[in-house]
């Protein structure tokens, strides 16, 4: 089991680029990659989203490159247009004379035109991918450390909660026999005296039978114990449970709901609402289950 929240981070060069990578995971009901790059390697954005996609099943994954260290003697040299900056001091000239100017036409004027200083783009090859991805691998295995770390504390205090369930669930089932019983009771006296105004050849016991039936809730204890029972067993399970944690929560809330309805007895509502502030904090979690 792994908790959606995970963080790493790495150092590398590529090509010339000193670069460090940030990966950072956060909650999400699905997956969603965001993957920012410096404007020199935004060619990479596509591949590095894909790879991500495969490294991850659920939640925010963030991914950040930097440049950390930059060669730019080696791979962006800057020349100079001289033949439009040849051009431009003859126009100054050809002002100066026009209008009787005083003043030398220094190399200043040039410094404050950029246009005249040409930058070689040499673009990264495709094949630095691969070396921007064991980068990044680097700071996914920091972040999914960290996750599976997070995963196992979230893990131990399921278990102990889904014990808590367990055990209110039993203290339920020990209570409905007794209750049964005194409803039963209860409820036959109450026939027997209002048998001769009933248009009915039904017995006391067969009346009440029906009733009893209605408010037995043996069936969805059984069904919250199997639930139970299959939580444990996701724990087992390799790959993302979160969905399905998130899934046997709702189906416990639905259980307790119907015995909470049907039994009406003191004892057994406040079991119940414990039962449900218990599941409650199991959806808390599962939402930060990958």
């Amino acid at each position: 089991m792994k908790s959606m929240t995970g963080y790493g981070l790495s150092n590398g060069e590529v090509e010339g680029f000193g670069l460090s990578c940030e990966l950072k995971t956060l909650n999400g009901k699905y997956l969603d990659v965001n993957v920012r790059l410096p404007r020199e390697l935004s060619v990479f954005e596509v591949p590095l989203t894909r790879w991500l996609k495969g490294q991850f099943s659920r939640g925010t994954v963030y991914l950040n490159f930097s440049i950390k260290g930059y060669e730019y003697k080696k791979r962006w040299p800057f020349t100079i247009d001289t033949k439009k900056a040849g051009l431009y001091i003859e126009l100054l000239k050809t002002i100066k004379k026009a209008l009787g100017l005083r003043g030398k036409i220094t190399v200043d004027v040039l410094t404050q035109s950029p246009e005249f200083f040409l930058k070689d783009d040499r673009p990264v090859s495709e094949s630095a991918i691969n070396g921007m991805i064991n980068i990044a691998e680097e700071a996914a295995k920091k972040a999914l450390q960290m996750r599976e770390t997070e995963g196992e504390e979230i893990q131990r205090e399921l278990r102990s909660l889904i014990d808590s369930i367990d055990a209110a669930v039993r203290e339920i089932a020990g209570k409905i026999p007794p209750m049964i019983a005194q409803y039963r009771q209860r409820a036959i006296d109450a026939v027997k005296g209002l048998r001769q105004s009933l248009d009915t050849q039904a017995s006391p016991e067969a009346i009440v039978g029906n009733y009893i039936d209605r408010i037995d809730i043996n069936e969805e204890i059984k069904r919250i114990q199997s639930h139970l029972k299959a939580l444990l067993q996701l724990f087992e399970a390799k790959g993302a449970i979160g969905k399905k944690l998130e899934f046997f929560t709702q189906e416990l809330i639905r259980e307790l709901n119907t015995i909470g309805s049907k039994a009406g007895e003191t004892g057994i509502t406040v079991s119940v609402i414990d039962a449900k502030s218990t599941v409650e904090r199991i959806k808390e979690l599962a939402q930060n289950v990958e």
